[in-house]
């Protein structure tokens, strides 16, 4: 994989990392979970790990190396889904 690819690659997973925790963090914190706004962060977090997810796979095919940076990261994520 070219280094501008996988610059890239690692950019757009870091980014959706700090979106996972931007969720994680705001479920907790809501008072009323029969709220319509929950369920769609619910769905927005689990597409969030989702999309994480099949990044890192793509990682681990491609660069091997830069993947195990993130490999706990990846078992953690596999636990969620």
């Amino acid at each position: 994989m070219k280094l501008e690819s996988i610059k890239i690659l690692v950019s757009e997973i870091d980014y959706k990392l700090g979106r996972i925790e931007f969720f994680k963090e705001r479920l907790e914190k809501w008072e009323n979970k029969e709220e319509r706004e929950y369920e769609q962060s619910q769905r927005r977090l689990a597409k969030l790990i989702d999309e994480t997810t099949n990044l890192l796979q793509i990682m681990k095919l491609e660069e091997l190396d830069k993947f195990k940076e993130y490999e706990e990261i990846a078992k953690k994520l596999d636990e969620h889904t």
